[in-house]
């Protein structure tokens, strides 16, 4: 054994010393390493995605023109259900032999045949995708709709209500191809806000994954509006994307916050979405805006947001259930008054009194039968004729028509018309 002060005890601590400080070093190189192949192979997924969205929007383009990614209908399978908040469950398909599902744009939806009427009669409904587009499955969120306590006697939400009681793994739903043309591009990136009450965030979620998802370069703005903590949809999923993502903000509000909801942690404002919440939080009205919700919030929304500068064709919204959205329906309705409406030519006309909002109610109300599923222009189940005369439409359709077709649930008279129902 060397005594201390011996050279070869020295050389032999130098040596030891060399070998730990470059076993750290190896160590740490191949730590570097293995981060920077998964981060060029988290780039190369996010290229891939934004690959894979130019060519879900050519196909879109494309379906909008009568080509959709499946003909009619086709089964998918009910992989998982998930509780998200008090009344809304998010459910799962997947193809039933495993296969890829053709991709879509977020914002678009999923039209459902259910047997959720009287005695087992089909519905049809759309549901937005709430989530990026993905392979492996889609998924759809759905709110229950209970009885209203206005008007008294009105009925629940029938398709909900039935997917609420009935879906569970293995169930086998009817689904058309995905359609829509509400819907953000992430292979067109812009700046966007992103506005939406209740249930209706759900497509503004899918947008919001796939634009972190495609890590895109553009501001974006989410401001999401709930009733109170309880009902919030996916709250740590969206502090987690706001937190990773610096391009990306994220503003809660509640309309009406629980005792133990903590401003600055589970929300940001008090009070319904408006505008000016928006102003308080934007440095301009420079982007595009995307709605999705009531009706009715849609409808000031909107028209606010002209009032503030922004140009309608920076306005895009998403209507769902009986609800329609126009910024020019008041003018439509006091053109309209007065006109005759016939649904038939041996039918003796009605006079359009602005009583009722679509073609669809006036016809409902008359017992003038209809087909007619999700009453926002979607699924394009009641589609009629215009023989004589012309109508404006309300919104932007998701379905499409033929050339002299409309789809009377967003429609109104355009002066005198004769419809074939």
């Amino acid at each position: 054994m060397p005594a201390p002060g011996d050279p070869l005890l020295f050389y032999t601590g130098a040596a030891l010393c060399l070998a730990v400080v470059g076993q750290a070093t190896l160590g740490l190189v191949g730590l570097l390493r293995a981060r920077a192949q998964r981060r060029q192979r988290s780039d190369a997924d996010a290229a891939a995605f934004r690959t894979e969205a130019a060519a879900a929007a050519e196909s879109a383009r494309a379906r909008l023109a009568r080509r959709v990614a499946w003909e009619g209908r086709r089964p998918l399978r009910v992989s998982a259900v998930v509780d998200e908040s008090p009344g809304v469950k998010s459910i799962y398909l997947t193809d039933p032999a495993g296969n890829p599902l053709p991709r879509f744009l977020p914002g678009q939806y999923l039209t459902v045949a259910l047997p959720a009427g009287e005695g087992g009669a089909e519905v049809v409904r759309c549901y937005s995708f709430s989530d990026r587009p993905r392979p492996e499955y889609y998924r759809v969120s759905v709110r229950r709709q209970d009885a209203p306590s206005d008007p008294p006697g009105a009925p629940a939400g029938a398709a909900s209500t039935w997917l609420h009681a009935n879906a569970r793994e293995g169930l086998a739903l009817l689904c058309e191809a995905p359609r829509g043309a509400f819907f953000y591009n992430p292979a067109q990136p812009r700046a966007a806000v992103l506005v939406g009450a209740g249930v209706g965030v759900t497509p503004l979620v899918a947008m919001l994954e796939a634009i972190h998802h495609a890590r895109l370069d553009t501001p974006t703005h989410a401001f999401f509006g709930f009733r109170d903590g309880a009902s919030r949809l996916w709250p740590d999923r969206l502090r987690e994307i706001a937190e990773a993502d610096p391009r990306v903000s994220v503003h809660v509000s509640l309309s009406r916050p629980a005792p133990g909801d903590k401003l600055g942690e589970d929300y940001h404002a008090a009070g319904r979405l408006s505008v000016e919440t928006l102003r308080r939080a934007l440095p301009s009205s420079n982007y595009e805006f995307f709605l999705c919700g009531p009706g009715r919030m849609m409808q000031s929304m909107a028209i606010d947001l002209l009032e503030w500068g922004v140009p309608d064709t920076a306005i895009h919204f998403e209507a769902f259930g009986p609800a329609s959205v126009s910024l020019e329906a008041g003018a439509i309705l006091q053109k309209a008054l007065g006109s005759p409406v016939r649904f038939a030519a041996d039918a003796p006309p009605l006079v359009w009194d602005g009583k009722h909002a679509t073609l669809l109610d006036l016809a409902e109300a008359t017992g003038v039968p209809i087909a007619a599923g999700c009453r926002a222009g979607n699924c394009g189940a009641c589609r009629v004729r215009v023989v004589q005369g012309k109508v404006a439409v309300l919104r932007k359709a998701g379905a499409t028509t033929a050339d002299g077709e409309c789809l009377a649930c967003i429609s109104l008279p355009d002066g005198p018309v004769l419809l074939e129902a």
